[in-house]
């Protein structure tokens, strides 16, 4: 009894925690074995965050939480899910959107993609809109202006960049990764933990 009520007491607390941090929409794919494979979750498989103070963007994937459970399908994401992907950039405050009305600006941001324990200088292009605070994509989790910023990035890699076309699947061809929709959440004691 004790032991369950010790359970439940430490999964509010991790919700209660979790709370402030929206993950973000993530589409994965790359062709294996001829065919084009995909892969899309919404719910905890990538996050964004940005650090007011020393304007590092970060992005989080992580390709474990993209499998779906269908062996066959989930096949070519065996080879990407002993790590998670971390990209850090600088994003200068003065590219951030200077809110107003149906507001957008391009960006392409220059950074490192750490992955599979190898690090690699990579860029990613970034599109960051506003979002009305009385739209069905809002989300008021007290981040103020981060509430109403939304961001659409891409970018691609090829698994030889990250030696994992020497792993079992021997994947080859470009992978690329889309988050669109993307909510940015504040750089918090969490945003470490995700990386891990």
């Amino acid at each position: 009894m004790k032991i369950n009520l010790l359970l439940i007491l430490c999964f509010c607390s991790i919700n209660i925690f979790c709370q402030n941090i929206n993950p973000s929409a993530v589409f994965a794919r790359t062709c294996y074995n001829k065919q084009e494979c995909f892969s899309f979750n919404d719910n905890g498989a990538s996050f964004l965050f940005y650090n007011q103070e020393s304007h590092e963007f970060t992005v989080i994937v992580d390709f474990n939480i993209l499998k779906i459970g269908n062996d066959t399908l989930d096949k070519w994401l065996e080879d990407l899910s002993g790590t998670k992907l971390v990209f850090k950039g600088v994003l200068n405050s003065e590219n951030l959107l200077i809110l107003s009305q149906h507001n957008s600006k391009s960006i392409t941001v220059n950074g490192t993609i750490s992955f599979n324990e190898i690090s690699t200088s990579h860029s990613i292009e970034l599109t960051m809109f506003e979002l009305s605070d009385k739209g069905l994509l809002y989300r008021n989790n007290e981040q103020d202006y981060y509430d109403r910023l939304k961001a659409n990035l891409q970018f691609s890699f090829y698994p030889k960049e990250f030696s994992l076309h020497k792993k079992e699947h021997h994947l080859k061809k470009t992978i690329t990764v889309l988050i669109y929709n993307g909510y940015i959440n504040k750089t918090s004691p969490l945003t470490e933990k995700l990386q891990n």
